[in-house]
C-alpha cells in the first residue's frame, strides 16, 4: 500500500433507533459523503466475537455443528461466541473454547481478525488458535444445541469445503488466518 492522503469520510447526518433484540440493534442512519450526496444505511449493531481454531494434539481441529436459524439448517463449523459488552477478547475465548468443545485450552494465540458484514454489519471477529487442550467443559449458553465436537483434520475439513459440506465463512477465513500465521512463526501443523 501507497502512503495517500486519506480520503474524507462521510458524517453522520441521523440515526433512528428501528429494533433491539438481545446484543443487536438495528439503526437507520442518514450519512453525507463529502460530495454532500446523503444516503440512507440500516446498520446492525453487533458487540463482536471470537472464533476460534481449537487444536488437539493430534493436529485435528474440534469441529462443531450447530442449528443455525438463519439458513434453516445445521453448519458444521469452528466454535465461536458473542463477546459481552465491554468484555476483553482473550477473556471471551477462554469461555468460548470451554463453553462449545468441553476443553480448556492451555494457550490462546490471537491469529487476527475480521469484519464479516461491513457493508451492513458492525460485527468483528478475533480468530484465535486454542491449543494444550484438557477436559473442562462450561455449561453451554442457554440458547444453544450443540453435540460433542467433530474432530477433523485440516484435509478432511478442505475436503469437506470442496463438496459443499461446510460453507461457514469463520472456518473459510480461520483456514486462511491459521496458515498466515503458521508461515510467519514457521509453526508446523
Amino acid at each position: 500500500m501507497t502512503a495517500e492522503a486519506p480520503r474524507p469520510l462521510p458524517t453522520l447526518v441521523s440515526s433512528e433507533p428501528l429494533a433491539a433484540a438481545g446484543y443487536i440493534n438495528v439503526t437507520r442512519d442518514v450519512i453525507r459523503f463529502p460530495n454532500g450526496h446523503e444516503v440512507d444505511r440500516a446498520i446492525v449493531w453487533h458487540p463482536g466475537a471470537v472464533a476460534l481454531v481449537v487444536e488437539d494434539a493430534d493436529g485435528r481441529w474440534l469441529m462443531v455443528s450447530q442449528y443455525r436459524h438463519a439458513v434453516g439448517r445445521e453448519l458444521v463449523e469452528i466454535p465461536a461466541g458473542t463477546r459481552e459488552a465491554g468484555e476483553d477478547p482473550d477473556v471471551t475465548a477462554a469461555r468460548e473454547v470451554r463453553e462449545e468443545t468441553g476443553y480448556a485450552a492451555g494457550t490462546l494465540v490471537r491469529l487476527g481478525g475480521a469484519w464479516m458484514a461491513p457493508g451492513f454489519c458492525s460485527e468483528y471477529i478475533h480468530y484465535y488458535l486454542a491449543t494444550d487442550l484438557r477436559h473442562d467443559p462450561l455449561p453451554q449458553d442457554h440458547d444453544e444445541y450443540i453435540a460433542e465436537p467433530i474432530r477433523m483434520t485440516v484435509g478432511q475439513i478442505e475436503a469437506a469445503i470442496d463438496a459443499g459440506e461446510i460453507e461457514d465463512s469463520k472456518t473459510l477465513i480461520a483456514l486462511s488466518l491459521l496458515a498466515r500465521h503458521r508461515a510467519r512463526t514457521g509453526a508446523g501443523g
